[in-house]
C-alpha cells in the first residue's frame, strides 16, 4: 500500500511515465490535426503546417491565420511541419513569425496600420522570456508621429527596452528584464547563465549562430535595475527628478527602528530609566571579505548609475579621506582577533577591493542608507570608523545606541577620539550615549573579561538580541560574490545595492509576521 506522502511511487506504479511519454511523442507529430483543412479559416488546401509553441492548444493552422492570430503576440515561438499527410516521414522545424510575413507596427494600436511606416533594418533582435527573436518592425512616421514619439519612445510604449537610445537595432522586453531581475535577486542567477539559457531555449542543438547581444543585454539590465530603484524611491513624482536624488535616498529605511517624528511618541527622550530600553537603537557592524573585486575596469570606464544613492557611502569623499590614513598600530589586550592582527594586510594581490565594511540594524537586519564602505586592506579602524560615522548622521543624537561588533572590546577604545579626527563632512558633532557589545556567538572566542563586560546577556534592555544578524546579511550576499568580484566598480556597487534593497524589502513585508511570532515566543 502506497502512502499519501509517496507520490512518486504512486506515479510509477500507476504506469504514468509511459502514458506521459506517449503524449510527449504524440505532440511531436500532427496529433489530432490529420486533415489539410485550417481549423480557423476552414479553407481546404490552405497548407495547415504552422503550429505555435506558446499558444494554448497547439493548433495546426495556415500561415495567414497564424499571422492574423499573432498581431498581439509577435514574440511567440512557432514551428512548421515539413510533411504532407504521411506524418511518419516528417518532422517539425523552427521558423519565425517574421519569416511567414508578420510585421509589428509601432506608434499605433496593435492591428492598426500606419500611412507612412518606416521599416527598421533587418535582423532587429528582441530578447524575450522564451528566447531570442528576429522581428520585422515598422516605426510610425505619419501625422500621428507627434503623439507616437521618437523611435525609442515608440519601443518603450510597447514595453520594449531599447539597447541604445539612438537608433537601436536590438531590445529586450520588460518581461525578460523583470524576470532576470527577480531571478538574480532571489536565486542569485548570473547574467551570463541567464542569457545562455535563453539561447538554449531558442535553439538547443548548438548549430544555430545568434547575434551576440549578451553585452547589450547586461547594459539594459543595469539600466532596468537603476530605474526600478529610483521608481521605488518615488523619484518620478519629484519635481527635481532623478538628478535631485540625494545620497542614500534610494535605500529603504527600517520602519521598526526608532525614528523621532516618525514612529516615536512625543516626549520619548524624557521617559524613565526603566522604560528607556524601548527606544534603544541596535546596530551591528562587521566586515565581509567575500565582497572582493578584482583589479579590472576603472571608475572612468565604469562610473556606475547612482553610486552613493543607496546603501554605499559617497565613494569619492571616502577614498579621499583614506589617502590621508596610515596603517593602524594598536596594542591588543585580547588575543586571537585576526581582524586586528591582519588589519593592515592585503591578503591577495590583484584586488582593487578586498571586502566591505557593513552596518545593519541588529534586530531587523536592514542595510539602510550610507552603511557600506569598500575595504582596501584588512578591517582597519579608519574604514570602519568612517562607516559608523556615516550611520550616525542619519539617526537622532539622543537615541541610545547599542553597537554590536565582533572586536568591540578593542574597537571601542579611543573611539570618540578617532571620530573627532574624521573629516568635517562626516564627523558627528555628538555621538550621544552608547554601549558596545560583542555578538553572542563571537563572544566565546574572546579572553576574559570580554565575555562578561561586552555580553548582550548582561545588558539591560537587550532582550533576545544576539547581534549576529549581520552574519545573515553576509550569507545572503555570498552567492553573488562570484559575479560581483569580476565587475567594474560602478556595476558592483549597483548590483550589491539592488541585492540589499531586495533584502530590505523582504524584511519589511515580512516584519508583521516576524514580530507577531516573536511576540508569541516572548509570552510563552
Amino acid at each position: 500500500m502506497i502512502k499519501k506522502d509517496e507520490p512518486l511511487k504512486a506515479w510509477v506504479q500507476e504506469g504514468c511515465p509511459d502514458e506521459y511519454l506517449d503524449k510527449f511523442i504524440r505532440l511531436e507529430g500532427r496529433g489530432q490535426y490529420t486533415t489539410n483543412i485550417c481549423p480557423r479559416c476552414k479553407q481546404e488546401g490552405a497548407s495547415t503546417n504552422i503550429r505555435c509553441r506558446d499558444c494554448f492548444g497547439g493548433e495546426l493552422v495556415c500561415a495567414e491565420c497564424c499571422v492574423r492570430n499573432h498581431l498581439h503576440n509577435p514574440l511567440h515561438v512557432i514551428e512548421a511541419s515539413c510533411w504532407g499527410f504521411k506524418w511518419t516521414d516528417g518532422y517539425y522545424e523552427l521558423t519565425t513569425l517574421a519569416d511567414i510575413g508578420l510585421r509589428v507596427q509601432l506608434g499605433h494600436a496593435p492591428g492598426h496600420s500606419c500611412s507612412n511606416p518606416k521599416p527598421v533594418p533587418q535582423n532587429f533582435t528582441i530578447v524575450h522570456t522564451n528566447g531570442i527573436h528576429h522581428v520585422n518592425i515598422d516605426y510610425c512616421e505619419c501625422d500621428h508621429y507627434g503623439r507616437a514619439g521618437s523611435h525609442r519612445q515608440q519601443l518603450l510604449q510597447r514595453q520594449l527596452f531599447p539597447a541604445t537610445h539612438t537608433e537601436p537595432k536590438s531590445c529586450a522586453t520588460f518581461a525578460v528584464l523583470e524576470q532576470f531581475h527577480m531571478q538574480n535577486l532571489q536565486g542569485k542567477i548570473a547574467g551570463y547563465d541567464f542569457y545562455s539559457a535563453l539561447e538554449k531555449l531558442t535553439d538547443n542543438s548548438g548549430l544555430k549562430k545568434f547575434k551576440d547581444c549578451y553585452k547589450v543585454f547586461m547594459h539594459m539590465v543595469r539600466e532596468w535595475q537603476f530605474l526600478k530603484m529610483v521608481k521605488r524611491a518615488g523619484r518620478s513624482h519629484s519635481c527635481t527628478g532623478i538628478k535631485g536624488t540625494g545620497p542614500g535616498e534610494l535605500a529603504i529605511i527600517c520602519p521598526a527602528c526608532p525614528h523621532p517624528n516618525i514612529n516615536l511618541p512625543e516626549g520619548w527622550e524624557n521617559v524613565s530609566l526603566d522604560e528607556r530600553f524601548i527606544y534603544f537603537l541596535f546596530l551591528a557592524i562587521d566586515a565581509c571579505f567575500r565582497l572582493k573585486r578584482h583589479l579590472v575596469s576603472s571608475e572612468k570606464k565604469d562610473p556606475g548609475l547612482g553610486t552613493g544613492l543607496g546603501s554605499f557611502i559617497e565613494d569619492k569623499k571616502y577614498r579621499k579621506y583614506l589617502l590621508t590614513v596610515t596603517d593602524q598600530r594598536e596594542i591588543l589586550s585580547c588575543t586571537g582577533l585576526s581582524a586586528l592582527d591582519h588589519a593592515n594586510t592585503k591578503f591577495s594581490t590583484g584586488y582593487a577591493t578586498t571586502g566591505a565594511g557593513v552596518c545593519c540594524c541588529a534586530r531587523h537586519k536592514l542595510i539602510e542608507r550610507g552603511r557600506v564602505g569598500d575595504l582596501q586592506k584588512g578591517e582597519r579602524y579608519a574604514n570602519m570608523d568612517y562607516v559608523f560615522a556615516s550611520v550616525l548622521r542619519h539617526h537622532h543624537v539622543k537615541l541610545h545606541k547599542v553597537v554590536s561588533y565582533d572586536i568591540a572590546c578593542q574597537w571601542s577604545k579611543n573611539l570618540l577620539e578617532r571620530l573627532k579626527s574624521l573629516p568635517s563632512h562626516i564627523r558627528p558633532d555628538d555621538i550621544g550615549s552608547y554601549n558596545t557589545v560583542i555578538p553572542k556567538l563571537h563572544v566565546f572566542s574572546h579572553n576574559p573579561p570580554c565575555p562578561t563586560d561586552f555580553s548582550l546577556n548582561y545588558l539591560p534592555g537587550a532582550g533576545r538580541t544576539d547581534g549576529e544578524g549581520i552574519e545573515r546579511v553576509h550569507a545572503m550576499t555570498g552567492p553573488v560574490c562570484a559575479s560581483t568580484k569580476q565587475m567594474g566598480p560602478g556595476y558592483r556597487h549597483n548590483a550589491l545595492d539592488a541585492q540589499w534593497l531586495f533584502w530590505n524589502w523582504q524584511k519589511v513585508v515580512g516584519m508583521g509576521e516576524c514580530n507577531s511570532r516573536g511576540h508569541g515566543n516572548a509570552n510563552c
